[in-house]
């Protein structure tokens, strides 16, 4: 029950924005439709749209005013499907009611039904059988009308409509495991943390009895053998191994934590070298680990959360998590290891690893797809299309084109994250890339009135850089400066030397960046409030992303901003040499 108040809460977490995209798109579809569809049939269909996003909408509202505890949420969660059906039906008689004669107004109602569609595979992400309400009645009507049409590029259409279909049921399958899987893991988390912190209560309490005890007691050793007993219940007990090894190597001691993990009875183990306890191949590098830690002066943690390889007493090898700190009694020297088996842990980042390319095939097929229809569309092979027909294929490519770019970005951003990002790093004219970003960019900042003011840089300034890469760090900046400028505004970009770097800085005359953001403005799927930058224009990955590339070249991404009066953004990197100043090329 708590698993499905928590799916609950989710869809309608997602409906008020889900339902204002799908009122915007039905406003775009009626409009683009108005002039060969009969005003009567389109109001109707435009009012059932604007009564039913007005009562989701209203649903909304009461679901949070209500708050229903997880008992209660049943006829939460049977409304919302309601909902979802009757809007996939609204929808889908848009396959019916709004299909005209000609191809180019044809082909903008089967993008907008197959928009819809991959938007309610998010959206429905948290309940699978809510998606399947969404997805038959919104596709069916079409992909039966495309069939009846009898032409071969309906019948063919007809066939991509049912493959789609498949892909989106496949897709939303998939979101929806993930979503059941990190809810689980949420609830198990939760639940850990609370038994976490009862044994965390437990411990502190008992440490009070024991300073308690040993302050009662008149005699020092029997105070010292109870606490001794008492804090080899807390290390017998705890759930990470603890294992002490003194300077040659030898292990003196190892609980009982450690001795499951390991599998090794605490007698076979003690009074051996602790490389037992590594996999052979890698036992050489863990003596030097050991022997740089020896010059060490301080008994501080000296290695923690370290990754490194374990290995079992039959041979298995697993990933551990290591921290190892130093301590001196007397005159010997002990080192104290506290390890932890992360195989759960390596096994969920490789779930993620495998969702998001799953995500981005099954993104990337249809996304292709429907490139290569508009392109052939745009090649006439459909027919001469009228100016107006040629307009609408043009936003549709441009869309296309930027959630492909969005998928892009995706997987950067998961390449980064798990280190197998690459550069290829050659001499590179600053100035010249940024000449070929400006000039890649005035177009979007003509559309907006926006002019772009290049400053007279140094000449070349070269440095060591993935051309590339370094590119769309640009474009990303430039795009912002431009998005956030006002009508009739300029953004002003320089290219200069500053001591042994080059800097390049984008200024616009923007509102600023709102002080409780500034925290969170290199994060991913961050975006600042504008009104010159509606919320949904971006994805909020882009200067997260720019930070990236540029530390792995070495070099520094900052900002000033101040409120009304714009923002200056800027990046350094090493000036390129005949022995360049080596950087990172991956992680």
């Amino acid at each position: 029950m708590r698993l499905y108040a928590e799916q609950v809460k989710l869809l309608y977490a997602n409906l008020p924005l889900g339902v204002a995209a799908g009122l915007l798109n039905a406003l775009i579809l009626a409009f683009v439709q108005r002039s060969v569809i009969s005003p009567a049939v389109l109001a109707v269909w435009l009012g059932a749209i604007v009564v039913l996003s007005a009562s989701r909408f209203a649903q909304a509202q009461a679901y949070r005013r209500a708050a229903p505890a997880p008992h209660e949420v049943g006829r939460w969660g049977f409304w919302y499907t309601v909902g979802a059906g009757l809007s996939g039906a609204i929808w889908g008689s848009a396959g019916v009611l709004l299909f005209p004669a000609d191809l180019a107004h044809q082909t903008f109602v089967i993008f907008v039904l197959a928009g819809m569609t991959a938007g309610g595979v998010v959206v429905f992400s948290a309940h699978i059988w809510t998606a399947y309400v969404f997805f038959m009645p919104t596709l069916l009507p079409l992909t039966v009308r495309l069939f009846v049409e009898g032409h071969d590029t309906h019948l063919a259409m007809g066939a991509m409509s049912m493959l789609f279909f498949l892909l989106m049921v496949v897709t939303a399958r998939r979101m929806y495991e993930t979503t059941l899987t990190s809810l689980k893991l949420r609830f198990e988390n939760t639940d850990l943390v609370a038994y976490l912190e009862k044994e965390k209560e437990a411990t502190e309490n008992l440490n009070r009895e024991l300073v308690k005890e040993i302050n009662a007691r008149a005699r020092i050793d029997e105070g010292l053998r109870e606490s001794e007993g008492r804090v080899r219940a807390v290390v017998d007990n705890v759930l990470d191994g603890i294992i002490t090894v003194n300077e040659d190597g030898t292990l003196e001691s190892m609980n009982p934590a450690a001795e499951r993990l390991f599998g090794y009875a605490r007698d076979e183990a003690i009074g051996r070298h602790f490389k037992m306890l590594m996999p052979e191949a890698e036992r050489e590098e863990y003596n030097d680990y050991l022997g740089a830690h020896l010059n060490v002066g301080d008994g501080k943690m000296i290695g923690f959360g370290l990754e490194v390889t374990g290995q079992r007493s039959d041979g298995t090898i697993f990933p551990m998590e290591l921290g190892v700190s130093r301590m001196q009694i007397g005159r010997r020297q002990l080192f104290i290891g506290m390890v932890r088996d992360i195989t759960q842990r390596k096994e969920v980042e490789h779930m993620k690893n495998q969702f998001i390319a799953a995500v981005s095939h099954e993104l990337r097929t249809p996304l292709t797809s429907m490139q290569g229809s508009l392109s052939l569309l745009a090649e006439g092979v459909g027919g001469d299309l009228p100016e107006r027909g040629q307009s609408l294929l043009t936003i549709a490519r441009n869309n296309v084109e930027r959630l492909v770019r969005l998928v892009n970005d995706i997987l950067d951003v998961n390449d980064i994250q798990s280190g197998r990002i690459r550069l290829h790093l050659r001499p590179v004219d600053l100035t010249a890339l940024v000449e070929r970003a400006v000039d890649a960019n005035r177009a979007q900042a003509a559309e907006r009135g926006v002019r772009l003011a290049l400053r007279n840089g140094p000449g070349a300034a070269r440095v060591q850089a993935d051309g590339e890469r370094l590119l769309r760090v640009l474009q990303h900046l430039l795009s912002n400066a431009v998005k956030f400028s006002p009508a009739r505004g300029a953004v002003e970009i320089e290219v200069r030397r500053v001591d042994a770097a080059i800097r390049v800085s984008v200024t616009d005359r923007g509102p600023g960046i709102p002080e409780e953001f500034r925290e969170r403005i290199f994060q991913a799927f961050s975006k600042a409030p504008s009104d010159n930058a509606p919320s949904q224009d971006g994805a909020g990955l882009g200067l997260g992303l720019a930070r990236a590339v540029v530390e792995l070249h070495g070099g520094r991404i900052g900002y000033t901003s101040e409120p009304g009066a714009g923002t200056h953004f800027f990046f350094e990197l090493p000036q390129w040499q005949d022995k360049p100043v080596p950087v990172s090329a991956g992680r």
